[in-house]
């Protein structure tokens, strides 16, 4: 199993990530599954098998953009081309583990994967909200570890990340899913009700983790989508910018930790 480091995977579901000019200077490929029927949110087995198909065939990178918080679930079959013993982690406001339904959702696709995947060791969820982490579940087809947002606003950075790694005390290889709903609506908008972790929170324990771990591939959604109630192309703009400026640090993040290997650019973010 191999990931493509020399480019980014932008998988194009909702149009949300067209807009991020700055983000395609970057060496780059699209995948267009903006036809598919069926995906907004849940995926049924017919579309399941099309979106399968096209990230096989044009195999993805080992940084892919997935377009709004709806196509979490593509996570589920991007980890399908992992085949080492990996653990996932998980910064999301929702745990995402409802029970298996006949319809994979961007709401159960960890509790899908934990079931399926023979690789997946072990899971860590960050930042999500305490409803999830506090909520009884069933019996877990892999150990979990979640640390709500509260923890994340009373609990020094090296604490949790020391609890992470003594977690993940015997794992080599980690994936990274980032859904930037758990960032406070101050850094970002989403399409989700959204928590309260800060960009500095997030980049300091991937940091942390890529100091102490293999990192396989990342995957990243929250993309922002147009409302009707946005009827100021300025707002627009705006909202857009906040996305691809946390997108900008995560593809510096991967660059500085060896996950992809091309020149960074120095094209300002913000134009005036």
């Amino acid at each position: 199993m191999e990931f493509d480091r020399c480019k980014l995977t932008l998988l194009n579901f909702d149009d949300s990530l067209k807009q991020q000019k700055v983000l395609q200077k970057y060496p780059h490929q699209w995948i267009d599954c903006s036809h598919i029927p069926g995906t907004n949110g849940f995926c049924d087995r017919q579309s399941l098998r099309s979106i399968r198909k096209k990230l096989t065939e044009e195999k993805t990178g080992a940084l892919t953009f997935i377009g709004n918080g709806n196509y979490h679930y593509v996570t589920y079959i991007l980890l399908q081309r992992v085949h080492t013993p990996f653990s996932l982690i998980l910064f999301d406001h929702h745990s995402d583990m409802r029970d298996q339904s006949p319809l994979l959702s961007c709401g159960s696709w960890v509790t899908q994967t934990m079931l399926e995947h023979p690789s997946l060791q072990k899971v860590v969820i960050l930042g999500v909200n305490q409803e999830d982490a506090l909520k009884p579940k069933p019996f877990s087809p892999k150990p979990v570890l979640m640390i709500h947002e509260e923890r994340f606003n009373r609990t020094p950075l090296h604490v949790i990340a020391k609890e992470i790694c003594s977690f993940l005390k015997d794992v080599d290889a980690i994936y990274i899913s980032i859904d930037k709903d758990v960032l406070d609506r101050k850094e970002v908008l989403t399409n989700w009700d959204q928590g309260s972790m800060s960009l500095v929170q997030m980049l300091y324990i991937l940091e942390y983790l890529a100091k102490h771990f293999r990192i396989l591939a990342m995957d990243v959604c929250g993309e922002y989508v147009k409302r009707t109630e946005d009827v100021l192309q300025v707002s627009t703009r705006y909202l857009v910018k906040m996305n691809e400026i946390v997108n900008h640090a995560l593809v510096h993040f991967a660059r500085f930790s060896g996950l992809i290997s091309f020149p960074s650019t120095d094209r300002p973010l913000i134009q005036v």
